[in-house]
């Protein structure tokens, strides 16, 4: 929905009532097949603006937008290509909504035959760009090569057969049961792996997909122009062309819009957003919130594998003061992974108290040396914080925060989407990095992708047997109120842990639109969609 002023309605709350029948309703639905829509936009979902035809199309139909997430690559199994599936470009089985529902894409159907058996019905008719038929088979080979060569297959996807029971229907056997394993195939673009394998390293500028847009020229991390595919399969898309920009700097980004220069911001911050806000002729939209994370690498940094190193360091962090001054007001106390008020969050977070925070410390070994840094055995308690350009204000607040404790901070700021291999290959002390707790229909997958031990998105190494315990229990179970009990459980377990410092909910990664831009999906707020157009 549009944004309003900067008021307290304005800041991330929850209805309870709401939420519990919104967990419920998702589960449900993970175990019986879904809506047989055989169109990619709609599927029950609203947009912002009647029939194109009623508001009045423009005589050009280009988008442009400017973010600070510009995909590296189009090979959908890159970590750096993620922004492609929001740009119509590619697509996966299934879309994950901006509430946590997931919609029906490229398959019409599904359902569950066996707890460890699921069958796919594919939308009939989809090819790739070059004319090859997206068959079962086709895409039973993409996920394949998504297990084998994308880092987050392992977690996600790992150990699930593929079995082409005729040219529509996919059955998938998952290694155990798995109530919401459909949700899992929202991250997995489906691409012609013939071709791939055909062209190796050639695949990441000329990948053959099935997406509306169809890339026309593309300098990774900088500029990806597309036109509307004219073979696409589904509802046909109302824009003719697409031009992404790079934009590293959020003030050029407003600027852009106010100016003309660009239609749409991806990544609305909060120093622009009450701007934004205020502007008749453009209209903000954010989805449901998030978490905000401070990242502990415990594999690689000796001093955080202390308990009480870290609990010091959640205990030194002010949140009141980085959501009153980093965040404007535009967010709320964390209490967990989960954002606060939904059904299956905890309700008790960390408190500031800097006094208990250098008393740790203190225990711990680390002792002030005259210039107020700590230091143990000769060695000072310094520590990097990986950051980017929408992090960079808060990466500084916790620098000094910390500080008052007696920890050094070191920034390292780098370009945005080199963060995510950054964080994969475990380059980082710490880290205020966007991967965070968010509403979902998959519980248990969510978790699972955080805390499991030796799984590739669990950044900082965070291993503890009782946890793993508690996942494999909740990933495996049926039952929507023992689901959330079992989320509860394992959520307080990890927050006496401390792996990750759990900051404020927000809703950070909010667009921002020219109002001539319509039909912009209200559960795909972020997302090009073939619905979308540019009105006079």
């Amino acid at each position: 929905m549009r944004s309003r002023s900067r008021s307290k309605s304005s800041r991330p709350k929850y209805s309870g009532f709401l939420a519990l029948i919104l967990v419920i309703i998702l589960v449900t639905l993970s175990a019986c097949q879904s809506s047989s829509s055989s169109k990619p936009t709609g599927n029950g979902q609203s947009t912002d603006t009647k029939d194109a035809s009623a508001a009045g199309e423009a005589k050009e139909q280009v988008l442009k937008y400017v973010t600070l997430n510009m995909p590296r690559s189009l090979d959908p199994v890159h970590i750096d290509a993620q922004r492609i599936t929001s740009d119509g470009i590619a697509e996966p089985l299934v879309m994950l909504n901006d509430d946590g529902s997931i919609r029906p894409w490229l398959v019409k159907s599904w359902k569950n035959l066996e707890p460890t058996l699921w069958e796919v019905e594919l939308q009939p008719n989809v090819k790739f760009w070059s004319g090859a038929v997206m068959d079962a088979a086709a895409v039973k080979a993409a996920l394949e090569r998504h297990q084998k060569l994308n880092k987050r297959g392992p977690s996600q996807i790992g150990g699930v057969e593929f079995i082409v029971k005729d040219s529509l229907h996919l059955q998938l056997k998952t290694p155990k049961p798995d109530p919401n394993f459909i949700f899992k195939l929202n991250g997995f673009a489906i691409h012609n792996a013939e071709e791939a394998n055909r062209l190796g390293d050639k695949f990441n500028s000329q990948a053959d997909l099935t997406g509306f847009m169809k890339p026309i020229q593309f300098t990774p991390g900088e500029l990806l122009i597309a036109e509307a595919f004219p073979g696409y399969w589904g509802e046909k898309p109302k824009l003719q062309r697409l031009e992404a920009r790079l934009g590293a700097d959020a003030q050029a980004r407003l600027l852009a819009l106010k100016n003309g220069d660009a239609d749409a911001d991806m990544n609305v911050e909060v120093e622009q957003r009450v701007s934004y806000e205020k502007d008749p002729k453009l209209a903000t939209y954010f989805p449901i919130g998030q978490t905000t994370n401070l990242w502990l690498n415990m594999k690689k940094v000796p001093a955080l594998q202390d308990k009480n190193v870290r609990i010091a360091l959640n205990l030194a962090v002010d949140r009141k003061e980085l959501i009153e001054g980093v965040s404007r007001g535009f967010a709320s106390k964390a209490t967990g992974h989960f954002p606060a008020g939904l059904p299956y969050a905890i309700s008790t977070g960390a408190e500031t108290d800097k006094a208990k925070a250098e008393k740790l410390l203190d225990e711990a070994g680390w002792k002030k040396g005259s210039d107020g840094i700590r230091a143990k055995d000769g060695q000072k308690l310094k520590l990097k914080m990986l950051t980017y350009t929408v992090f960079q204000p808060l990466a500084v607040a916790l620098q000094s925060q910390l500080k008052n404790v007696g920890v050094e901070i070191e920034l390292n700021p780098v370009e945005t989407t080199a963060s995510n291999q950054m964080m994969l290959d475990g380059n980082f002390d710490t880290a205020t990095y966007c991967s965070c707790g968010t509403a979902t229909g998959d519980i248990g997958g969510q978790l699972y992708s955080y805390y499991q031990s030796g799984v590739a998105s669990n950044y900082g190494g965070y291993s503890n047997p009782e946890v793993d315990k508690l996942i494999s229990q909740l990933t495996s179970e049926f039952d929507a109120v023992k689901q959330v009990d079992l989320a509860k459980q394992i959520q307080t377990r990890v927050q006496e842990d401390v792996p990750i410092i759990y900051l404020f909910n927000n809703t950070r990664w909010g667009a921002a639109y020219n109002s001539k831009v319509k039909g912009i999906d209200k559960n795909l707020q972020t997302r090009i969609v073939p619905g979308m157009y540019i009105s006079k």
